[in-house]
């Protein structure tokens, strides 16, 4: 295949206490380049504490860093705000305590946001799970560029009219590339940044921008461009995370009572999966427990008993005082 891709195992817990606030850990482990890089953020300031410590593999010599970080945290915990743009694995968590009379309830809700490639840029889906040609990775790194261009016109805002002359232009001259057999030669220019796939051929972009310049506002294609990175950087770390491994162990107080994991040791419930459930649609990990309150039911078994007593005992007055 023309892709190689390095595998990340990811271990992330929550353990919450009574009082609602919830400790978080999340331990990333693999080669030091692949941890640290941007298809799977750690969080190592507001509150977390971040450690990397080296090991090695015990089949061989080959070191193995692990990136471990926590946090203790209460409510909801976003990860990625959307000033961060579209790139990031957002998967944020909420943690909520509910009280009631005779007892508490504790929930979790954690969801990594589906990446929606089928929607985005199906080719590519295709060629993860396909071994793949350089035929095909010119076809994929071309659909890649038209959904970049189209979303960040949209973004921008120009005539409905004008945007699909663009894109069909664009498409005309990816056909053409393809016809004529140097497609990968035409998408050359791409010059990758830190060793990523995918990259802008902006030489590309601005030559097939001339025939428009006339009917596009000033300094456009610029604009376009640079807002067309964030979405290169999103397809990237789509690739990337492709073959990461995932655990998630959640430990909640009381009794369980509500729960999707895959399945539950001792009082931790452990949920296995990896990217590929999430690159398209959300992946979602919920959980419920509840902890009753036996002292507030036996008071109120006592108030009831008083009472009733009481009324008992006031009706066989009556009928004495007769």
């Amino acid at each position: 295949p023309f892709f190689s891709f390095q595998c990340v195992e990811t271990l992330i817990s929550v353990r919450i206490i009574p009082n609602g606030e919830y400790f978080m850990r999340i331990q990333s482990e693999g080669d030091r380049t692949d941890i640290l890089n941007d298809d799977f953020i750690l969080p190592e300031d507001n509150g977390w504490v971040a450690e990397i410590t080296e090991r090695e593999k015990s089949d061989n010599n080959e070191p193995v860093f692990i990136l471990e970080t926590q946090a203790l945290l209460k409510g909801k915990t976003i990860f990625h705000q959307k000033s961060e743009g579209p790139s990031p694995q957002r998967h944020p968590v909420n943690v909520e305590r509910i009280d009631h009379f005779f007892s508490t309830t504790y929930e979790l809700n954690k969801v990594f946001k589906g990446r929606r490639i089928l929607q985005k840029y199906p080719l590519l889906a295709q060629a993860m799970t396909d071994a793949g040609t350089d035929s095909t990775y010119g076809q994929v790194e071309s659909e890649i560029i038209m959904y970049c261009l189209k979303i960040v016109m949209e973004n921008i805002g120009i005539e409905q009219l004008l945007k699909d002359r663009i894109l069909n232009h664009f498409r005309g001259v990816f056909y053409k590339a393809e016809e004529e057999g140097n497609l990968l030669q035409v998408l050359e220019p791409s010059k990758t940044v830190n060793n990523e796939k995918f990259a802008l051929p902006e030489e590309l972009i601005r030559s097939n921008f001339v025939p428009f310049e006339s009917l596009l506002p000033l300094n456009f294609v610029d604009r376009c461009i640079e807002e067309m990175k964030p979405y290169i950087k999103e397809a990237n770390i789509t690739l990337e995370l492709h073959d990461d491994t995932f655990k998630f162990a959640g430990i909640l107080p009381g009794l369980i009572i509500k729960s999707n994991a895959d399945s539950i040791s001792n009082d931790t419930l452990w949920w296995v999966f990896n990217a590929d459930d999430f690159l398209n649609d959300d992946y979602i990990i919920e959980a419920a427990s509840v902890v009753y309150h036996p002292k507030k039911v036996q008071l109120t078994i006592v108030v009831i008993a008083s009472i009733l007593l009481l009324i008992l005992f006031i009706k066989y007055m009556k009928r004495n005082s007769k």
